[in-house]
């Protein structure tokens, strides 16, 4: 039993070196199984394959039915931590008849999957482990709605304008629209489409998997606004909602979508990107920088993560030159102020800097405008 799991670690390892050739092998059409759903599987010690049925509720590919892998590959989409632990329970109930139960897919979003096993022998002298989810409600994934989960979701945001993404009770990418692709800056959508949203922040962003799978714990409907951090480092304003489903006791998930944040209809962040002047927003108070036009990072040399690394007294302006320009805007001085500007590049330059104070709320904001 043991070349059981050696059969399946390769492919764990080589997903982590090799992200390109699992890809790969993902694009080839290899089934993987999924935790969302899942009432039993069946391993065939001799043949090392797994055979599994993998449900109609939220099958958006058109994939759903009796799938069969080779065991390698088969529980690759699985966090590590679940791979050892299937592996384990495979070879508990090959040398003592039965093993479990086991939880699975719990840590991050409360309650997993219970899975029991036992060994079964075949003519030959062979023998199969089948294992099967424990707890209530199993049956439930049959029904008529189960089946109509997926083409409803799919109906009602295909042609929708906002980004849909839409993941499992166990935080694994189920679909996402052309929107979503475009608005997060994810240039191949295989890297994500069956994937646990805990294990591919670097994809996403630091800001979706965590809201994510917050939200999958609470099973509570939220919505909200909020910058998103995307995968270059930029970041993006948008007005969302993550609202949980739950089809049965084993199958369920959560719909996010989003759009731009707007203002009466105006996208001020285009606006300002329009702009050929560098234009850069700080927080008076925690001196940090909450906003850049495109000229003013590309003329810095700098992104949305460079931004949010540390006050812009540590990075463009010495604290002298940031004080004199709050004193020019308390003023309220048209005239631009001469100031050195060191880009994270480690070019210095000579700028003619123009600041006004804008007051929102309790909130204090410096708009620094750079002068040719």
């Amino acid at each position: 039993m043991e070349a059981l799991e050696r059969a399946a670690e390769p492919e764990t390892k080589e997903t982590q070196a090799k992200p390109a050739e699992a890809g790969k092998a993902e694009a080839e059409g290899t089934p993987a199984i999924s935790l969302a759903g899942l009432t039993f599987f069946v391993v065939d010690a001799v043949a090392k394959q797994l055979i599994w049925m993998e449900p109609e509720g939220l099958d958006f590919a058109g994939e759903a039915g009796l799938k069969e892998a080779p065991l390698s590959s088969a529980l690759r989409r699985l966090s590590q931590g679940d791979q050892k632990q299937v592996l384990s329970l495979i070879q508990r109930a090959m040398h003592k008849g039965k093993a479990g139960p086991i939880d699975l897919g719990g840590d991050d979003i409360g309650h997993g999957l219970s899975l029991s096993a036992r060994r079964y022998e075949t003519s030959g002298g062979g023998a199969l482990v089948i294992a099967a989810a424990d707890g209530d409600g199993i049956a439930e994934t049959g029904g008529a709605a189960v089946r109509g989960v997926a083409p409803l979701i799919r109906h009602l945001v295909e042609g929708s304008s906002k980004s849909v993404l839409v993941v499992d009770s166990f935080g694994y990418v189920r679909y996402a629209n052309d929107h979503f692709f475009r608005m997060f800056q994810i240039a191949d959508p295989q890297f994500c489409i069956g994937r646990n949203i805990a294990h591919i922040p670097n994809r996403l962003g630091k800001t979706l998997p965590p809201l994510i799978l917050t939200g999958l714990a609470r099973r509570a409907p939220e919505h909200a606004a909020r910058r998103f951090l995307l995968p270059s480092g930029d970041a993006v304003s948008l007005s969302f909602s993550l609202v949980p489903f739950r089809v049965s006791a084993g199958l369920g998930g959560a719909v996010f979508t989003a759009e731009r944040q707007l203002a009466d209809g105006v996208d001020f962040q285009r606006v300002m990107d329009l702009l050929s002047t560098s234009v850069l927003v700080v927080d008076v108070k925690t001196r940090m920088m909450i906003a850049a036009n495109e000229t003013a990072r590309r003329s810095f040399a700098m992104s949305r993560q460079m931004m949010e690394s540390a006050p812009i007294t540590e990075t463009l302006l010495h604290p002298k030159t940031f004080k004199s320009l709050i004193d020019h805007a308390q003023q309220g001085s048209q005239s631009p102020v001469q100031a050195t500007i060191s880009g994270f590049d480690g070019v210095t330059r000579a700028k003619r800097l123009k600041a006004t104070l804008m007051h929102q709320d309790e909130s204090i904001y410096l708009v620094i405008e750079s002068k040719h």
